[in-house]
């Protein structure tokens, strides 16, 4: 629910900017003139136009997997609900041989409505134990206000993840 609401709130926000922004061009076209309006709405998109920050890409979290590295033959893939409509995606890849399980990878990302929200994956832990595979993700959500972080916290996520099939 706090998602959602914080989600909001940035919707609100940009959209009270606008109508500031298009309050402000119709005050400059009446006192000053088309042009000098147009060159005030570039100018203003120009200020507010920055890089996007661009997402984190899709990295292993297992320390010391090298990225040539052969891909696993089975992998199993965990979901686990963050609240309101977000979602933690953990995908295990690993080299099964005989019962005996050696982690390639362990993947993480975030999916839902996440306006105002990004999560970025930190590391992780992948180890077999029996006929499961134990996970640890440490990823960090970071709250944002119309793009600027407001706050950041540390999650850690743990459990267990059943060991599939090789292929």
């Amino acid at each position: 629910m706090q998602n959602i609401l914080w989600s909001t709130l940035n919707v609100v926000l940009f959209a009270g900017l606008v109508y500031v922004f298009f309050q402000a061009a119709k005050l400059v076209k009446q006192h000053i003139g088309w042009l000098a309006a147009v060159f005030f709405v570039i100018g203003l998109l120009f200020i507010a136009n920055r890089p996007a920050s661009s997402l984190p890409s899709n990295e292993n979290l297992l320390p010391g997997i090298p990225k040539n590295a052969p891909l696993g033959n089975a992998s199993t893939l965990k979901l686990i609900h963050l609240g309101s409509s977000n979602e933690l995606n953990l995908l295990a890849e690993y080299h099964q041989n005989n019962g005996l399980v050696r982690p390639r990878g362990l993947y993480a990302n975030v999916s839902g409505f996440l306006l105002g929200h990004t999560w970025q994956p930190i590391t992780g832990l992948l180890e077999q134990r029996g006929s499961q595979l134990y996970y640890n993700a440490v990823l960090t959500h970071n709250w944002n206000l119309l793009g600027i972080r407001v706050f950041s916290q540390t999650t850690n996520f743990k459990g267990l993840m059943p060991v599939s099939a090789a292929l």
